[in-house]
């Protein structure tokens, strides 16, 4: 064979597998994009996304999904509880495609995800009707939530031992009472000490049991069998959070492990639109534009 053929064949054995890898490589993207959601004009996207998290954030999330996917046909928006530790654990892991969580991430944490901050959940402190206690101090809270008053005639309401409703360690509800009601950790013990999983849990058992206190988001609180009470005489109202006057109130944040993409991107942005607002209002949440640059400032982070 002459020198010029072996050229010829050689330069055609690289162009035949130049071809190869190329058509490799094409199979391979498009792979990679059946996994992934395509995003319309209309600001639609389709495919499948997990949320987890805040038990307080659930309700709203849940009802904004519903209507995203009656909107846009082909999206599925799974939404579970579980407490905001849980969601921020699962969502840095990678499990789920957002966390939700009413507490900001940890500092670890917060190397690897991105933070959407999408309203004001309002928190009420609640108790069983026949407690006759409408209003309650700072201090007689803390008092309360360390042992200290175990009877409610300690604080003007009727002669009964009080039940203590608490959250576990891993609710972000909890973490939020302890930050801006008690100024520190919850320390009362004991058998008149419950501790529940979510915050429907909260309700019901304080809804049940004579003398019982409790904390849960106002969206969550849907009937007379528990009383809402006043905070230093601020009632938990969307109105005196603008402010800051009543402080039992945090920022919802969903979380994502880095800069969301496809359904979760348009679902986010779908969460501060103005037809998520109608669910949010409905369900005593507050859009963050509507508060004061005060009021949101010391609910952030410190650093």
């Amino acid at each position: 064979m002459s020198k010029k053929w072996r050229v010829a064949l050689i330069m055609l054995a690289i162009m035949a597998f130049s071809v190869l890898i190329s058509a490799c490589g094409e199979g391979s993207n498009a792979s990679n994009n059946n996994n992934q959601t395509t995003q319309s004009n209309d600001g639609c996207a389709t495919g499948s996304i997990t949320i987890s998290g805040s038990t307080a954030l659930q309700p709203l999330v849940q009802e904004v999904a519903k209507k995203y996917q009656a909107k846009c046909s082909g999206s599925s928006i799974t939404v579970n509880g579980g407490g905001s530790k849980t969601g921020l654990a699962q969502v840095t892991a990678g499990n789920v495609n957002i966390g939700n969580s009413d507490v900001f991430a940890n500092e670890e944490q917060a190397k690897v995800l991105t933070d959407h901050q999408v309203a004001a959940v309002i928190f009420s402190i609640i108790v069983n009707p026949k407690v006759n206690v409408k209003n309650l101090t700072t201090q007689q809270v803390k008092d309360i939530y360390t042992g200290k008053v175990t009877n409610w005639k300690e604080v003007g309401g009727a002669d009964m031992k009080i039940v203590v409703v608490s959250r576990p360690a891993s609710s972000g509800t909890r973490a939020s009472f302890q930050q801006f009601v008690l100024g520190g950790p919850e320390s009362v013990t004991g058998p008149q000490n419950l501790t529940t999983d979510s915050t429907g849990q909260v309700i019901q058992n304080v809804a049940q049991n004579e003398g019982a206190i409790g904390y849960a988001s106002v969206g969550s609180i849907k009937d007379d069998k528990v009383v809402k009470v006043s905070l230093d005489g601020k009632e938990p109202t969307a109105e005196n959070i603008k402010n800051n006057d009543y402080k039992f109130w945090n920022i919802e944040h969903m979380y994502t492990k880095g800069e969301p993409q496809g359904l979760a991107k348009s679902f986010l942005d779908y969460m501060v639109s103005d037809e998520a607002k109608e669910v949010a209002t409905a369900k005593g949440f507050v859009q963050l534009k509507e508060l004061s640059q005060d009021a949101i400032s010391s609910h952030q982070q410190k650093k």
